[in-house]
């Protein structure tokens, strides 16, 4: 009995003397959204002691898991290193702050709320531990120094794991902080996050265009051909999913319902003058991708599109008798091919830009003997906030398609659709978008409308007059 009333003694003894060795001051919880998985302790550690004290840990019943982490700067990036141990010097201070040591409270149990006291434990290498009153307050109530996390040149790459504080929590609530609708793909996103995504979108087409002119009926009819395409519709219902495995790592899958309508004219013979339309419809080729996080702003994509569509589809010509459609008329490739791309966005204080470049590699031919060009595109935007929920966007978009390869077993001479070499060209297109994020969600509406300022195509081929996106998101 006197043994244990000696080690309780001794215990609590040691305990005091700790305690009267250390003092917590300013002890601070900053407050995040209830969504959010983590959160940051913030401290002022003073040993009073003549020896050394080394902070090894901290836990709380508040938080499955703490961690101490220290911002370092490695050129103009804010890295988060966790730290196994922090050493306070005897008689000296050290600030637990943003920007420098903190302790990263991961996984609430529940729901925290401002002014709340929370209890954390710190545990020390000598064995020894003391608890902490800390409190919860917003950002701007905590009077440290530095402190500013939404200042981009301090916090604007700042990589905290499951998520990103700081800069990106402020530029998440951005209207720009997503692309235009129009332009394709996405960007990496928070780890364990879902993001749904539909989008609309419809180009009509005239006839016709060869080198950097506009062409007429009689100088196609010149050519041999006994038909041509008057105008043309397309438009794709386009279905996403994006799912970040971990903060570098997000897969994206995309697939498309395309519907498309061309309208022929017959230019000689007994039915010369008359009208004909043919339609196809159906899903697209399925897409899956990586995104890979090369940093805060960068991100390459690698993918395969899987021949998922209709590549031999069939419609009545002019005579009442099922035929195949021309390639334009096809729903998907019948190849597989290769995906890449890379994406830059820059979000400034005022205003934000990026720029998204894509390609598209086929390696070999369909079962009707051949493939579609490759494709390769450019698409920049600069966008501009106009209020909390509302940006404005215009930009630019390039694009270089090649001719048809191989020939179709089906193809027939009659109409420049046919022909394999009047589908390469070079066009250049301007357009302009609003997004808009609706208030206290994450979910964001976007539209972008364009028309093309400069084309070059070996031709004749038909032409886009306009095009429009619209589009809907959802992150959860």
């Amino acid at each position: 009995m006197r043994f244990f009333i000696k080690f309780v003694t001794l215990f609590f003894l040691s305990t005091n003397l700790l305690a009267s060795s250390i003092d917590i001051d300013n002890a601070t919880i900053r407050l995040m959204p209830a969504s959010a998985k983590m959160t940051a302790g913030y401290f002022i550690f003073a040993n009073k002691d003549n020896k050394e004290i080394v902070l090894v840990g901290a836990k709380s019943n508040f938080f499955k898991h703490i961690e101490i982490h220290q911002s370092l700067k490695d050129g103009d990036v804010m890295k988060m290193i966790k730290m196994n141990s922090v050493s306070i010097p005897p008689n000296s201070k050290l600030e637990f702050k943003p920007m420098g040591y903190h302790l990263m409270l991961m996984q609430p149990i529940d729901k925290i709320s401002e002014n709340q006291s929370i209890e954390i434990t710190l545990s020390f290498a000598n064995g020894e531990s003391m608890d902490a009153q800390f409190v919860v307050k917003k950002m701007d109530q905590m009077k440290m120094s530095k402190m500013d996390m939404g200042n981009d040149s301090q916090c604007s790459d700042m990589d905290m794991g499951d998520m990103k504080m700081g800069s990106m929590m402020k530029n998440m609530k951005r209207p720009d902080f997503v692309f235009p609708v129009g332009v394709k793909g996405g960007k990496s996103m928070m780890s364990k996050k879902l993001m749904l995504t539909y989008k609309f979108g419809t180009m009509d087409m005239d006839c016709c265009r060869d080198s950097t002119s506009s062409v007429s009926e009689s100088f196609i009819q010149g050519l041999g051909f006994s038909m041509t395409p008057i105008d043309m519709t397309m438009d794709m219902h386009m279905f996403s999913a994006m799912y970040a495995i971990d903060n570098k790592f997000t897969l994206m899958a995309m697939l498309p319902y395309v519907e498309k309508e061309m309208e022929m004219k017959k230019l000689t013979g007994m039915m010369a003058g008359k009208l004909h339309t043919t339609a196809s419809r159906g899903f697209g080729d399925l897409s899956i991708s990586g995104l890979y996080k090369l940093s805060a702003r960068e991100n390459l994509k690698v993918g395969i599109s899987i021949p998922t569509g209709e590549f031999n589809e069939k419609d009545h010509n002019m005579s009442g008798v099922l035929k195949t459609l021309p390639y334009p008329m096809q729903i998907g490739s019948g190849t597989y091919d290769l995906i890449l791309g890379y994406n830059y966005q820059k979000i400034l204080e005022e205003w934000s830009y990026g720029f998204q470049i894509n390609a598209v590699k086929r390696f070999d031919y369909n079962s009707e003997g051949w493939k579609y060009g490759d494709r390769r595109e450019i698409s920049g935007w600069m966008s501009k906030p106009l209020s909390s929920n509302l940006s404005l966007s215009i930009g630019m978009d390039i694009e270089h398609q090649d001719n048809v390869k191989g020939r179709s077993a089906n193809r027939n001479t009659m109409t420049p659709t046919w022909n394999e070499f009047f589908h390469s060209h070079l066009r250049v297109s301007s357009n302009i978008g609003l997004n808009y994020k609706m208030p206290k969600s994450m979910s964001r509406i976007g539209i972008q409308c364009g028309t093309p300022i400069y084309q070059d195509v070996d031709g004749p081929q038909m032409e886009p007059d306009f095009k429009c996106n619209v589009g809907f998101s959802s992150m959860m």
